[in-house]
């Protein structure tokens, strides 16, 4: 393992932890602001439309999230700072305030935060159209969107959850309430089911009896509050891996722009993961002038690894790193 990655792993497992906290809190923070009674009026008299925008999340709770990504990235440059080659001439330190980097965090902290809203939205309304279908009272459809207030703290909504993940705790309760066996059998295979309860519904399951009331709400709840933390850490991983992949870039090229340097190279670096992409193992160990691209048989083209400007087949659950090389020029 090079000096660069062994710095980029601490540096992730640092930063980690801030990123999935910052995203817990402004999702709780909303669930807390929003008027559940108004919601589930809304609801009651069918003005769904009305009933989603309510859920959407005021842009300001994200400031910590925004916040976390910045520290990320500029964390990126600084890993630079203490890798530096010698040689150069002078100390090189990285500018958080470069035109470039104040960019990239505007832009990117911009999206990220637009992208968490519109799944939002789109989570908010098929929990609504869903449990409308099943007869559930609007006051339960409201609870189950904003989830409950546990100490300074809410938990178990559906709110910051994504709409794939909605779709599988709201067949999960369905297979619950069916009271056949087989179904309920299935929802013990859900990957993000709270396995406290699996005794309760392995009983049940074998019984024939369905799943109702305080225990299905309950199984419910806890469904959706560890599929929250799923989301946390999935994000808390993704974008660390952004940010810090874009800082340490962008401050290679402030490096690039010095007098002393004549290029600096970008080697792609494929490390072990739980489901490879076979082109990034192909493009192991490919070496590119920075500023140029990595060019894939599919036509995405990326100047490191965690390129957000590449699709998220290509970044996300992505391990590989990028290794820069500077040349100086010849006194």
């Amino acid at each position: 393992m090079t000096q660069q990655e062994r710095r980029l792993n601490l540096a992730l497992r640092r930063l980690r932890p801030d990123i999935r906290r910052a995203f817990e809190q402004a999702i709780s923070d909303a669930a807390i602001s929003i008027d559940r009674r108004l919601l589930a009026e809304l609801i009651e008299a069918g003005r769904v439309t009305e009933a989603v925008e309510l859920l959407r999340v005021d842009q300001s709770l994200f400031s910590p999230l925004r916040d976390a990504v910045r520290d990320a990235y500029r964390a990126g440059g600084l890993l630079v700072e203490d890798i530096a080659p010698r040689g150069m001439g002078g100390v090189f330190r990285f500018d958080g305030n470069h035109a470039g980097a104040l960019a990239w965090v505007q832009q990117y902290s911009a999206s990220l935060v637009q992208g968490i809203t519109a799944e939002g939205i789109e989570t908010a309304r098929r929990v609504i159209a869903e449990g409308i279908e099943e007869g559930l009272s609007s006051r339960v459809i409201a609870r189950s969107l904003t989830g409950k207030r546990v100490g300074r703290r809410n938990v178990g909504g559906f709110l910051g959850l994504t709409a794939q993940q909605a779709d599988s705790i709201i067949g999960g309760r369905a297979k619950l309430a069916s009271g056949n066996p087989a179904l309920m059998r299935e929802y013990l295979k859900l990957k993000l089911r709270d396995a406290r309860f699996d005794k309760r519904v392995a009983k049940a399951a074998r019984e024939g009896k369905p799943i109702t009331g305080r225990d299905l709400d309950a199984i419910s709840e806890a469904h959706r509050a560890k599929a929250l933390t799923y989301r946390g850490n999935v994000i808390a991983r993704h974008e660390s891996a952004n940010a810090i992949a874009a800082g340490q870039d962008e401050a290679y090229r402030q490096i690039a722009e010095r007098p002393d340097v004549e290029k600096v190279t970008v080697r792609w670096q494929h490390n072990l993961s739980e489901h490879p992409r076979i082109e990034h193992q192909m493009m192991d160990g490919t070496v590119i002038e920075q500023g140029e691209t990595f060019d894939f048989p599919d036509g995405v083209r990326m100047q490191y690894p965690h390129d957000v400007s590449a699709p998220p087949e290509h970044t996300i659950g992505c391990r590989c790193v990028a290794i820069y090389r500077v040349r100086l020029k010849r006194g």
